[in-house]
């Protein structure tokens, strides 16, 4: 049988670019299907509380509000999630951090290590991945060596923090960003880089693989469904401008990103299939995690004033600490303008399920102004705890909204704790100088959702394999962000893009070495690697 396509891929975020890179460079047909746009104007002015879906799509952002339940209580919001080629990568603030080797030693609870592979395994897909994404930054003194380019020289404010945090007996280093610093930089963080400064996976990965000559794109296709019998996926349902469309290729790989591509595994039942593909496991959609970031106002000592603080500052000292698993406090290069303190508030009431507030949003200016007015002279640290996977925690066909997004979530009073503990931390890293929390509630970090599709050997666990292939079906992957058995304590993206590489590198190993064309070679090949 002779297919179009030797990988077809949907979702053209971090690890779905990074895989077809490393397919398209090795000689394979890939195509990528991408719910959004391929190209973004630099006319139209951004508005992240925008609810125009159309306009949203024309920003990178995803079009619909997402629903859910935190601690039982309804949410309803717009999720810091891109949508287009390059995926969340498009808006993201590009930090790009490894995880810990000991991240990869922990160990579930029977014992066995969460992780199916150890840091050796992705330490030169990290490199590689570094290294494509032109990330700069300086050497973690807490952490392996990495080869990160050194940066520019900070501003006088951010040097400031990082001497006192120096000074305070922490160990800051350079954050590492995926960022060329050309003339003119604005580090773009929360929307799309029309400088070619901000390397997303559009630039990365996307623009080489479609240079090959081997890689394609269909934008503005929405996957409705998988196709597959007891053994192997058969083909992709897909809707383009109100078209139906079938794809059919002799792989599938699935990087929608942790929420909708479990959605759509759930949502693609059949007699072979009744509770969802690849999902005898029962795990699919299971173990959502998310990172949970507190937001801080620091102010400067002395007459050093904040301006133009950038995104410059990482912080490991309480990556583990005393025995918990805690997480990395970055900068965020923003101060504490009317502007950002209004994001912030407005963005606290959705995510929250504050309904009762809602109505109060357009009036928000002014509170704003006020905490503008008392903190303005500050800048903005943020923290990144670390989640832990729980099997009710979950995303889940929406009940009420047909193709929506719908998730629930626990917060487990070890997550408070740990939170807790974490803030007590703060200001040791900042000591002797006036600190002020933006907010008091546990703030989950929607966009760094992970765990949906949990990878390891044992198919009563997990529901895909050390190489992500999926434990059910012989010729379907996922490389995704839903593969993280755990969420580690750092920012993910590099981390999706590392491990895209090394299954990237495997399948074309595979798909070279295949005499047979049909999924049953692919399952063969796998089980003997």
């Amino acid at each position: 049988m002779e297919f179009e396509w030797d990988v077809a891929i949907v979702g053209a975020g971090m690890g779905g670019a990074a895989m077809g890179y490393a397919l398209a460079t090795a000689g394979h047909r890939v195509v990528f299907i991408e719910k959004g746009l391929a190209q973004f104007s630099q006319d139209e002015k951004d508005d992240p509380d925008s609810s125009d879906e159309a306009k949203r799509l024309r920003n990178g952002r995803w079009p619909q509000q997402i629903s859910g339940t935190v601690d039982a209580h309804p949410v309803r919001f717009f999720p810091a999630l891109g949508c287009g080629v390059g995926g969340s990568t498009l808006i993201y603030a590009a930090a790009l951090e490894r995880f810990s080797p000991s991240d990869f030693k922990i160990v579930d609870k029977s014992g066995k290590p969460a992780w199916p592979i150890g840091y050796e395994n992705l330490e030169p897909f990290y490199r590689k991945a570094e290294r494509l994404l032109h990330v700069r930054g300086s050497q973690d003194p807490l952490q392996p060596q990495s080869d990160v380019i050194e940066p520019p020289a900070m501003t006088r404010c951010d040097q400031h923090f990082f001497d006192s945090a120096q000074a305070n007996g922490m160990h800051p280093y350079r954050v590492h960003t995926a960022c060329r610093y050309i003339d003119g930089c604005d580090q773009c963080g929360g929307f799309i880089c029309h400088k070619s400064c901000k390397q997303d996976a559009r630039r990365a990965f996307i623009e080489p693989a479609i240079a090959t000559g081997n890689a394609m794109i269909i934008d503005q296709c929405n996957v409705e469904k998988v196709s597959a019998d007891k053994q192997a996926v058969t083909q992709l349902s897909c809707r383009k401008n109100g078209a139906e469309l079938a794809i059919v290729a002799k792989l599938y790989v699935l990087a929608a990103g942790a929420l909708s591509t479990p959605l759509l595994l759930l949502n693609s039942t059949n007699e072979f299939w009744p509770n969802g593909l690849a999902n005898t496991s029962d795990l699919v959609g299971r173990n959502l995690m998310f990172h949970a970031s507190d937001f801080f106002a620091v102010w400067p000592r002395g007459r050093t004033r904040v301006s133009e603080p950038g995104k410059s500052i990482g912080l490991r000292d309480f990556y583990e600490y005393q025995g918990l698993k805690l997480g990395v406090i970055q900068s965020t290069g923003l101060t504490a303008t009317a502007n950002n303190v209004l994001h912030f508030l407005k963005s606290l009431i959705d995510r929250n399920g504050w309904i009762w507030l809602k109505p109060l949003k357009p009036f928000m200016r002014i509170p704003a102004m006020i905490g503008a007015l008392i903190s303005g002279n500050a800048t903005i640290f943020t923290s990144i705890l670390e989640d832990l996977p729980y099997p009710e925690n979950r995303v889940k066909p929406d009940p009420k909204e047909p193709g929506g997004i719908y998730f629930e979530y626990t917060v487990h009073n070890e997550l408070r704790n740990r939170m807790q503990a974490f803030r007590e931390l703060y200001r040791k890293a900042f000591k002797r100088h006036r600190m002020m929390m933006l907010g008091s509630e546990v703030n989950l970090n929607y966009g760094h959702a992970c765990g949906t599709c949990r990878f390891g050997p044992d198919p009563s666990t997990a529901v895909l394999d050390v190489n992500n292939r999926a434990h059910d079906l012989g010729n379907l992957y996922v490389v995704d962000a839903s593969f993280f058995p755990t969420s580690g304590g750092a920012n993910p993206s590099l981390t999706v893009a590392a491990n895209a590489l090394r299954v990237g590198e495997h399948l074309a190993q595979t798909l070279s070495s295949k005499e047979d064309d049909g999924p049953e070679a692919d399952m063969a090949s796998d089980r003997a690697s």
